[in-house]
């Protein structure tokens, strides 16, 4: 089906505020459902509403931790009718359980219906359909490499510190990285470590055993405590902004961002808000990026509320802080290791430089009067480390007098004027 046809159909119904948004369509907020008793158990009966595109797949948000069991139906293609179970998956965070289902045969259909079996009464918060998105690109461009710069990679979570699980399949690369984005996972708060952990190894279970990606969403995740967790790793392809994974790295902040959904209330701890700058500070860095393009989930399609409006406000600051951050640590183009040597002279003095980069660096020696007397250097450096001699003799080759001289390094540095004192054997 024309993927323009299902995005108009997702930015005009999706309003979903939780971390299902991310997964797919939101077809209804709470349906009608039929209810009928079994002894001690109640029987709800629902179906989601008819669209115009074929789905994959699709999920309930079921306000109640106290589910025993979710069967799903559809009529596919060739008209056949055809009914699986649900897989759940119990959110302690909002005391929910989300029941996902994907035919293994690839069959499509663009209505369910769904048959709940509970202990108590329950609300279907939303019905969610899942919409085709390769995570596999042709072609397998190679591996991108991160660039070495000023800024450092801060501290991170290991895929295996954390226990994740392997993905499902090869991933595939991508063939450049234009964009950067940032989410709330709406579940899933951790206050520290040992938390972290936990919830990245449930949000992975869902993504890959309950919506049927080849691994989590996202490529890294961030708990209130400011710990930074490796989700799939940056070069490769995610599945965090359906129609856009492509050259996009996400980061998802665990925890639920957006006031005007229910028990996600939650604001980004200073030590998160920290984490943020210098990931996306390295990120920018490593891989030729500027702050600037850093945007949130809702602002690609509108089809939903992620990163939450308690974030997402916070993001025009959190590009200036990111780029205030990256110069911060920005090395000068050249720079000296030491100070000239030695100092007094007699026959040579010595500076000691880095380059950053090619460049032309020239020093230019004048004498008490402000007279130039000699240029030493003059032409293209780097990059890398290098040194620079005087003679004491001038631009004619002849040995001047002893007595105190100035070295000027190049204009177009940053390094300050060097006193330097001559005395003849």
């Amino acid at each position: 089906m024309n993927r323009i046809i299902a995005f108009q159909f997702l930015f005009l119904f999706n309003l979903l505020f939780s971390q299902i948004g991310d997964l797919g369509p939101v077809l209804d907020k709470y349906p009608d459902m039929n209810v009928r008793d079994s002894l001690s158990f109640s029987i709800y009966e629902g179906k989601s509403s008819q669209i115009d595109y074929l789905l994959e797949g699709g999920a309930l948000e079921i306000e109640s931790e106290f589910v025993i069991r979710v069967e799903f139906s559809f009529i596919n293609q060739l008209g056949q009718f055809k009914k699986y179970p649900g897989k759940l998956f119990r959110d302690e965070f909002s005391e929910s359980t989300f029941a996902t289902f994907i035919p293994e045969l690839n069959e499509e259909f663009n209505q369910f219906s769904f048959t709940i079996i509970t202990t108590e009464s329950i609300e279907v918060k939303s019905v969610i359909g899942f919409i085709s998105d390769p995570e596999i690109i042709p072609g397998a461009p190679r591996t991108m490499t991160p660039a070495v710069g000023d800024v450092p990679k801060p501290t991170i979570v290991t895929r295996e510190e954390w226990g994740a699980e392997p993905p499902k399949y090869s991933y595939s690369n991508h063939p450049y990285i234009d964009k950067l984005t940032l989410h709330h996972a709406a579940c899933c708060s951790a206050e520290d470590l040992e938390e972290g952990k936990s919830q990245v190894r449930w949000i992975q279970d869902f993504h890959q055993n309950g919506r049927g990606w080849n691994d989590i969403a996202y490529h890294f995740l961030i708990d209130r405590a400011g710990n930074i967790y490796q989700g799939r790793p940056e070069t490769v392809v995610g599945s965090h902004v359906g129609g856009a994974n492509t050259g996009n790295i996400g980061v998802c902040l665990l925890g639920c961002y957006h006031p005007p959904e229910e028990n996600c209330f939650q604001t980004m701890t200073e030590k998160s808000g920290e984490s943020i700058i210098h990931l996306f500070g390295w990120i920018s860095d490593a891989y030729g990026q500027n702050p600037a393009s850093l945007l949130g989930h809702r602002d690609y399609f509108g089809n939903t509320a992620c990163p939450g409006d308690n974030v997402w406000y916070e993001l025009p600051g959190m590009r200036i802080d990111i780029i205030d951050y990256m110069e911060s640590l920005e090395l000068p183009l050249i720079t000296f290791l030491q100070p000239a040597f030695p100092n007094p002279f007699s026959n040579q003095v010595t500076f000691s430089l880095e380059m950053k980069d090619v460049a032309n660096i020239s020093i230019d020696i004048y004498d008490l009067l402000g007279r130039k007397v000699k240029s030493i250097g003059d032409n293209n450096f780097g990059p890398g480390k290098m040194n620079l001699s005087w003679d004491g003799k001038n631009d004619l080759g002849e040995k001047l007098s002893n007595g105190m001289y100035f070295a000027q390094p190049d204009k177009n540095s940053s390094l300050e004027m060097v006193k330097l004192v001559m005395m003849k054997n």
